[in-house]
């Protein structure tokens, strides 16, 4: 139950952006036109624009920025791999959703570093404002890039899985929920997915803080995500630990990360990963 850490999951997830136009034939006898640089030039100045607003949360998570590597990180998986969906009617660019995305990003990096309800609001502000490129390729379809595929409508976005087309969303009561593990929709704040590892689940009211909780079993999701059943009381309680020395169980982790032989929680991570904030990949 590890949270993906995210270059991107609501910044480079959420613009993929693409240009061009086919040339006139060498022997047409009619100049050459160049190609149409204007949407990534767009998505250039969307990375300049959302890396100098990271600079704040980069400083606060790992000590260091890079504005010039952060943007080149946008150039190589972002803009050129959208700029080729675009060339290749695969999907559609709308700049006119822009400035919110923006905005939601601000929000996010503002927290810097969120809480599991946190984080559920960011994702859906994200989802909702974040539309520039919209995939033309239907859910379940191929793909080797996301920029391709079709954002689902609601609380969602979408990502290629496996050369797959898949949403991730945030689920509502009802809905049917996969076991949460990986790259997969959620159920929303104060809901529970009571699927097993492997097979596919519903989102159910979770077992709020205080409730009795079955205290044998670790990793239960019955209390939801963001909340872990205490062995010792048999209560749900809310996950607070941002890292550091206490846990039994992933769920007691912000991180969803706990080294159960050190008895510690991974710190919990950024909206922005080091390897954005640096633009670059760092030696561990």
């Amino acid at each position: 139950m590890r949270r993906r850490s995210r270059l991107t999951a609501l910044a480079l997830g959420a613009l993929a952006l693409g240009c061009s136009s086919t040339p006139e034939r060498a022997d047409s006898g009619v100049e050459p036109t160049p190609p149409d640089t204007s949407v990534l030039d767009t998505c250039v100045d969307f990375a300049s624009r959302f890396c100098a607003g990271a600079e704040g949360c980069c400083q606060q998570a790992y000590a260091a920025f890079d504005q010039d590597g952060c943007v080149d990180v946008f150039k190589r998986e972002v803009c050129r791999p959208g700029a080729d969906a675009v060339a290749a009617g695969r999907a559609v660019f709308d700049e006119g959703s822009i400035e919110g995305c923006l905005r939601a990003h601000a929000e996010e990096q503002a927290v810097c570093v969120p809480s599991w309800p946190e984080n559920l609001e960011l994702r859906k502000r994200a989802y909702a404002e974040c539309r520039t490129i919209q995939g033309l390729t239907p859910l379940g379809g191929g793909c080797s890039v996301a920029a391709t595929c079709q954002r689902p409508a609601g609380v969602a976005t979408v990502e290629c899985i496996k050369g797959v087309c898949a949403a991730i969303e945030v689920l509502p009561e009802g809905a049917a929920c996969p076991f949460p593990s990986g790259r997969v929709s959620v159920c929303d704040d104060g809901l529970a997915c009571n699927a097993t590892p492997g097979e596919m689940g519903v989102c159910v009211k979770a077992i709020p803080a205080g409730g009795a909780c079955d205290g044998r079993l670790l990793e239960s999701t019955e209390c939801g995500l963001g909340s872990y059943c205490d062995p010792d009381s048999s209560t749900c309680q809310l996950t607070t630990n941002m890292g550091g020395s206490g846990c039994a169980q992933s769920s007691e982790c912000v991180s969803f990360e706990c080294d159960r032989l050190a008895d510690e929680c991974a710190a919990a991570p950024a909206v922005v990963s080091r390897d954005t904030c640096l633009g670059r990949p760092v030696a561990r």
